[in-house]
């Protein structure tokens, strides 16, 4: 065969790079989704602090849980000192007897934009540095 030619590239290195990909994006990820998950947590708390008089065992309930095999952080509610399990829903909905008081969805809210804005960055920066290369 005329004008053909056969090489062999070594894509050891290349496929190094890849198969360490999911791993180094998912750390990745995770800094960030547990950063913003604290941020939504305190600010969760200082709402309620706000809306509330008392002596804060409700918002100092507050805490972030780490659920590993769905790969995310949770941010609830523990056992409220002296308090009843279904207060967080109280406060965050009202009742008949009650008002809402909303703190932990427009805390969420609030950090939607920003979480996934740093989780793209921050995945964009692991494929640069992985690859060497600049995403348009």
């Amino acid at each position: 065969m005329i004008g053909m030619q056969f090489f062999k590239a070594d894509l050891g290195p290349l496929k190094a790079i890849v198969n360490a990909l999911p791993d180094t994006v998912t750390a990745e990820c995770q800094r960030v989704a547990h950063k913003w998950a604290k941020r939504v947590q305190l600010d969760a708390q200082r709402r309620l602090k706000e809306q509330t008089k008392g002596e804060g065992n409700t918002a100092a309930a507050l805490q972030i849980v780490e659920d590993t095999p769905n790969k995310q952080y949770i941010v609830g509610y523990g056992p409220i000192k002296g308090r009843p399990q279904n207060l967080p829903i109280w406060l965050e909905y009202g009742t008949v007897h009650m008002d809402a008081k909303p703190h932990m969805r427009p805390s969420a809210e609030a950090a939607r934009d920003g979480y996934a804005a740093e989780m793209k960055a921050a995945t964009e920066a692991v494929v640069r540095d992985a690859f060497d290369i600049e995403l348009r």
